[in-house]
């Protein structure tokens, strides 16, 4: 474990070209794949998003897991059409009637945006459904595939009801279900979120090192695949996490963390633990890059590391 050291700019935006070198070199740093072909050809179709949106860089812990980065739009648009128009997905990708349904639920106040790793290039298509939403009204639909739908009671059972993002994994057919939680975080509620995936729950140790970082309502991530059905990984979230209140983090994260070009007058980085069968638990750590990735999360209303607020939307 080691803790990294950080700096950060004035708010400002790198060039593509410069954006471009900041990729290749940090995923130098932390040993992560990287295709420059690949990466150009992502850039470039999604050079208008890139300039508008707030930036961010991602990995794990892993060795040898990929570096990604995101850009979290601040308007409504269709991603997924700038995707297949560039052809980074085929004109007749499967999961695009399941993103516009999701992107069409109440009155089109969602907005999309997108993943991207250093090595394949478009990964995920986020749709944030612009607040906080019963898992019912996303979920029990005709456009979402049963395989999905039918774990509907045992998130319930699991205390999950609200969603507020979904990302559909276009390489893997899968999809990642953001739930907030209402809290506060304790091992019982740790217990029954991670008993999705059927492995040793969190230790006493973790849960208390998770409950001094995320806020009181809390947000997690599902991942569940959209043929089987199955529960791949379950993820807790601490958003805005100060440099100086770390957690315990892998050497590789804290090499990230060091490395990653921020540009932001206010850094913002985010610390997720994942459990989930064989390899599924590890540590993962999200860092601005530009675009005041803040104000960004503050429009969307999340929570930050140590707030106090409460979401209105869950039950008391």
């Amino acid at each position: 474990m080691a803790t990294p050291t950080t700096t950060t700019a004035p708010t400002t935006r790198p060039t593509p070209l410069h954006f471009l070198e900041d990729i290749r070199s940090t995923a130098a740093a932390v040993g992560a794949p990287f295709d420059e072909e690949v990466t150009r050809k992502a850039l470039a179709a999604y050079a208008g998003h890139f300039l508008d949106s707030a930036v961010v860089w991602k990995t794990t812990g892993r060795p040898g897991d990929d570096l990604s980065y995101r850009f979290y739009t601040r308007t409504r648009t269709d991603t997924l059409s700038t995707a297949t128009a560039a052809g980074l997905l085929p004109p007749d990708t499967p999961l695009a009637p399941l993103i516009a349904f999701w992107s069409d639920l109440y009155d089109g106040a969602p907005e999309q945006s997108c993943d991207f790793t250093a090595r394949t290039g478009l990964d995920k298509t986020w749709v944030w459904l612009g607040g906080t939403r019963p898992a019912a009204e996303v979920l029990d639909a005709e456009a979402v595939p049963d395989a999905l739908r039918r774990n509907l009671p045992a998130f319930a059972r699991a205390g999950l009801a609200h969603i507020r993002f979904l990302a559909v994994d276009h390489r893997h057919h899968s999809v990642n279900l953001y739930f907030r939680v209402r809290g506060p975080v304790t091992a019982a509620r740790c217990a029954d979120i991670v008993s999705l995936v059927g492995v040793t729950p969190p230790s006493a140790e973790d849960v208390a090192e998770m409950g001094a970082l995320m806020p009181r309502d809390y947000g997690i991530s599902v991942t569940v695949s959209l043929t089987t059905g199955d529960v791949a990984r379950v993820c807790f979230y601490a958003l805005n996490v100060p440099d100086g209140r770390l957690p315990r983090i892998p050497e590789r994260i804290a090499t990230f963390l060091a490395a990653a070009p921020s540009y932001d007058a206010e850094g913002c980085t985010v610390i997720g633990w994942s459990y989930g069968p064989g390899n599924g638990t590890y540590v993962k750590a999200e860092r601005s890059c530009y675009g005041d990735m803040i104000s960004a999360f503050e429009r969307w209303s999340c929570h930050f590391s140590g707030g106090r607020e409460r979401d209105s939307a869950l039950p008391v």
